[in-house]
């Protein structure tokens, strides 16, 4: 009988080893093969689990799910509604919320990005809690989130390479690499990461499989929680064809961006005169002209493109929103080409005086100020004309890598089965780019004067919610 029973555990061990084994495969293949690799390798691991299904226990998908990035609620637990009125007093007290940020006051923002800008116009307690209390969205990664991280860092890695070299392989390839990088070694607990803004741990609650009748916080702290590969292996597959869309908009083997992933950073007129908007530009590209240079400002959007189906008004202003943050970040970049002309003449004037440097912090880097001379044939600065002279900006592109999939638009000759919409662009001319610019630092300012009242007024009761039911704020008020 021992001997029965040790025979049962050697081969449930045996078991467990082989299936171990083969998710390590499937992991690896999903992420260095094309996707039919994918397929194969997946189906040999539901034979043998087939095989074993008598000596194992493995996890059924009607018994357990991949629910870690959607919030559970038991019909005998009290509602959102109610939790959150019940905790909002006490998440409400500047001096109970501000006492681990070691502020006796609710602090004013004097950096901002385009982005949270856009935030706290949208909603300015989604604004206050994420921007100012430095809460998070729990989890901080979303499959969404690492979809667009990590497609951003192929695209900006690929021109790396010499323009031959530049084809779609090895831009999936890039994916590959940076993802398998950021997954690590999930079997053994071993993650790495390469961003700043996310730690090993958030790509690491990434897939995981949840007991359905878990709580949630037990869930996101449990390490040992297995992976759903079927879950990883479907995101990848669509993160491979977003990059396979990309395509369908230009062919980089043609394209050689000016700057790519450029951090830009402006001051604007306040009070004391501190407050500064910065943030990052996916991509500059440059077209020589016969009076100068023309930029053209790039995002790239891993998003669906809007759809464009309701009335026209509506229809203008979903796209004005969409140009909002881009219109902001060519507003930055302007400016730093004014302040570059000022710092220039003021260098020229005192090039004589002894122990005078020029601070180009809020300047155009010297890396773009060479590329831009070579690219428009002058040796040096002082034989080319003033920047403002020189620099034209002409548009703004958004580059959706997918859209929806009943957007006729953009889907003319796609399948509704599909499993992602075509690509698309969107285009914002800046012909009368003054004037549009003169009209964005007013809105940036005109923001910024509404969030110093509301911090003057030392009341977070005063950051109101908004009633979009997808928004931030109504994830992070019951914390």
């Amino acid at each position: 009988m021992k001997r029965s029973c040790h025979c049962i555990q050697s081969k449930q061990w045996t078991a467990s080893a082989s299936l171990l084994l083969l998710w390590c495969t499937v992991a690896a293949v999903s992420i260095f093969y094309p996707t039919a690799a994918f397929i194969n390798t997946e189906m040999m691991m539901l034979r043998v689990v087939s095989r074993r299904s008598s000596y194992t226990h493995h996890l059924s998908r009607s018994t357990y799910a991949p629910t870690i990035f959607s919030t559970r609620q038991s019909s005998s637990s009290p509602s959102h509604s109610e939790a959150a009125s019940a905790q909002v007093a006490t998440l409400l007290d500047p001096y109970e919320i501000l006492r681990d940020l070691k502020f006796d006051k609710i602090p004013l923002p004097n950096k901002l990005s385009p982005t949270s800008l856009e935030s706290f116009t949208k909603c300015h307690q989604a604004f206050f809690f994420q921007y100012i209390l430095k809460l998070k969205p729990d989890p901080p990664m979303t499959p969404e989130l690492a979809r667009g991280i990590i497609c951003h860092k192929a695209l900006e890695d690929v021109f790396e390479l010499a323009p031959p070299q530049r084809t779609l392989v090895n831009l999936q390839n890039l994916f590959r690499k940076e993802w398998s990088s950021l997954r690590g070694d999930r079997e053994s607990n071993n993650s790495v990461t390469q961003t700043k803004e996310y730690n090993a741990e958030s790509y690491d609650s990434l897939f995981r499989i949840v007991n359905d009748h878990d709580d949630d916080d037990d869930v996101l702290s449990n390490e040992s929680s297995p992976f759903d590969i079927n879950a990883e292996i479907d995101w990848g597959q669509s993160s491979l064809q977003l990059l396979k869309n990309y395509y369908e908009l230009e062919d980089p083997r043609n394209v050689t961006p000016l700057m790519r992933e450029m951090w830009v950073n402006a001051k604007f007129p306040t009070e004391d005169d501190s407050f500064i908007v910065r943030g990052k530009i996916d991509r500059i590209d440059l077209i020589s002209s016969n009076s100068g240079a023309i930029l053209s400002i790039i995002d790239y959007k891993t998003g669906k493109k809007p759809h464009f189906k309701y009335a026209t008004a509506t229809n203008e202003r979903i796209g004005n929103e969409q140009f909002w943050k881009m219109k902001v970040y060519a507003l930055i970049l302007w400016k730093m080409i004014l302040q570059t002309e000022t710092l220039e003449q003021r260098q020229r004037q005192e090039s004589e005086e002894v122990g005078k440097t020029v601070d180009y912090r809020y300047g155009l880097s010297w890396e773009l100020r060479q590329k831009l001379l070579q690219s428009l044939g002058y040796e040096n600065e002082q034989q080319a004309p003033k920047w403002t002279e020189l620099l034209t900006l002409e548009s703004l592109r958004l580059m959706y890598l997918t859209s929806h999939l009943d957007d006729m638009a953009a889907n003319y000759d796609t399948p509704p089965d599909a499993p992602v919409g075509e690509a698309k662009c969107l285009d914002f001319s800046l012909n009368e780019f003054m004037s549009v610019l003169d009209q964005t630092e007013n809105e940036v300012i005109s923001i910024q004067k509404q969030i110093k009242e509301l911090v003057d007024m030392q009341d977070p009761k005063a950051w109101h919610h908004c009633n979009w039911k997808y928004c931030n704020c109504h994830e992070m008020r019951d914390r």
